[in-house]
């Protein structure tokens, strides 16, 4: 009898806890969470401020139930370790790059491409639908043990350079910080001298002329006050890019939200998309002038003799990426397609539309 009553209790016991957890393994009820954001950055310009938007809403729709504290200036840990951290749950939650961990995520990665297409607002939400519907990204994804969250672009990319470029053998020398391997590629076909520094280390370099210039995007070129040491700033035909930037969150934070919880983080992140795109385009207008009018930037296009001969580098140093990640039975090319065909899907609702916030 006794033997009997113990097996009843584990059984009942086993129920409540199932049901405890609600479908699929998440709990029914969200119990108070306080989570911690690792941001490596100052706390200023588009990217920080949508950041911090998003947790606070989090923070409102959840009445209150998880709240979200961000440290700034990578003072839990760096912008370099962010994305291992939040998946070994160092952090909550963080801002990462896949860059610094590319040989673990060159699917991902390759969306840090220049070239990707013509519009910002397009290219950000086709970074969302590749972070949430791609298979390869999604595993790499999973193999970090984070759940990728908004889309991202950087703004209108740039060459921020200390002295004036009239031809390509002005470049030949030159020593600048690449973003992105390809852009490091293409860069050196020209002669120029790529160096791998942390963005917020850049100013100091510039400053002191350990470098000569940079390749950034314009609201970033505020957020790191590069007027002050760089006066030339050169913008491109056509070479905008997405980036393998997002929030993370911790997976194993991710499950112990509750459905609802969960269905909130969502409509956040599409609201996202929108949010910082029109604050970064509004805020490149401002940008620019202050630029010229405070430190007085020359804000040009790039003489099409180094245009041209950039953008015939970075097409072959796409093809360098897709063969060098590929032979070892990745699919970054056929990343890059699908990637090409959300761009395009969205440059076309874009130009028939206009942007949602003007509709």
């Amino acid at each position: 009898m006794k033997r009997i009553t113990c097996l009843v209790g584990l059984f009942l016991l086993f129920a409540v806890s199932a049901f405890s957890q609600g479908q699929g393994g998440a709990p029914s009820v969200q119990e108070p969470m306080n989570l911690r954001y690792a941001y490596g950055g100052p706390n200023q310009g588009a990217f920080a401020e949508a950041n911090q938007w998003f947790c606070d809403q989090i923070t409102k729709r959840t009445n209150g139930k998880i709240k979200i504290t961000i440290h700034w200036g990578g003072t839990l840990v760096s912008q370099a370790d962010t994305l291992t951290s939040v998946g070994k749950g160092v952090v909550a939650m963080g801002a990462a790059m896949g860059g610094t961990t590319v040989s673990q995520n060159p699917h991902w990665s390759t969306l840090s491409m220049v070239g990707a297409g013509k519009d910002q607002w397009a290219i950000m939400w086709a970074t969302y639908e590749m972070i949430k519907n791609n298979a390869a990204i999604k595993a790499e994804m999973d193999k970090h043990n984070v759940v990728g969250t908004h889309g991202y672009f950087p703004g209108t990319p740039i060459l921020v350079l200390r002295k004036k470029v009239n031809s390509l053998k002005d470049l030949k020398g030159l020593r600048i910080r690449a973003a992105t391997p390809d852009e490091a590629a293409a860069w050196a076909k020209l002669g120029v001298e790529t160096v791998q520094i942390a963005p917020f280390d850049v100013y100091d370099s510039m400053s002191k002329g350990v470098i000569d210039g940079c390749l950034f995007t314009v609201t970033w070129a505020d957020t790191l006050k590069l007027g002050e040491v760089a006066k030339y700033w050169y913008r491109f035909s056509d070479n905008l890019l997405g980036g393998d930037v997002t929030t993370v969150i911790n997976k194993d934070t991710w499950n112990k939200f509750t459905a609802e919880t969960k269905a909130i983080i969502e409509q956040l992140i599409r609201e996202y998309n929108d949010v910082y795109t029109k604050n970064v385009l509004a805020l490149e207008e401002q940008v620019v002038s202050k630029a010229k009018s405070s430190f007085g930037v020359q804000y040009v296009k790039m003489v099409d003799e180094v245009d041209k001969a950039y953008t015939a580098a970075i097409d072959v140093a796409h093809q360098a990426w897709f063969a060098k990640w590929d032979k070892s039975g990745n699919t970054t090319k056929a990343v890059w397609d699908q990637y090409q065909q959300y761009v395009a899907q969205y440059q076309k609702e874009a130009a028939e539309k206009g942007y949602p916030w003007n509709r």
